[in-house]
């Protein structure tokens, strides 16, 4: 039996944010691994709680980088500590660092070019966590004759 992990079909911006619209190449369904690299690679999270979605934008370039694979852990629907997450802000999709400080959370950009934004009280009826990244593949091609 293999594990199996599937496109989810959204693609989630690293940048201004995105809408609801797939970058996956349509021959990409899945990737299959076998049991044992895949409890290594996933942390023994069961293959309906991991899903794959390809990331546009820049701003979080230096970690994640335009067109790169991540692998994203959907069972987590709330801030569940520092880290990147994918999540909707007024309907649009990011992926973002997220961190906690007092009274709000600081929506961060590995990429300097971008500036720092928060979720507090006032906005956080606009915000929604689809789940936190655990890995990111990248797709970058080589040409090689």
């Amino acid at each position: 039996m293999m594990y199996r992990v599937d496109v989810l079909d959204v693609s989630a911006s690293a940048g201004p944010g995105s809408f609801n619209v797939s970058d996956v190449v349509d021959v990409i369904h899945s990737i299959e691994y076998d049991n044992t690299h895949a409890s290594t690679l996933f942390g023994g999270r069961p293959a309906s709680s991991v899903r794959m979605i390809n990331v546009r934008g820049d701003s979080m370039s230096g970690t994640i980088e335009p067109g790169d694979l991540i692998f994203v852990d959907i069972s987590i629907h709330n801030f569940d500590g520092d880290g990147i997450y994918v999540f909707g802000f007024d309907e649009k999709i990011h992926v973002k660092r997220l961190q906690m400080v007092p009274d709000k959370i600081l929506v961060l950009s590995d990429n300097v070019n971008y500036k720092e934004w928060c979720i507090d009280k006032s906005n956080e009826s606009r915000f929604y966590v689809y789940g936190k990244v655990m890995i990111s593949q990248s797709q970058a091609f080589k040409r090689h004759g």
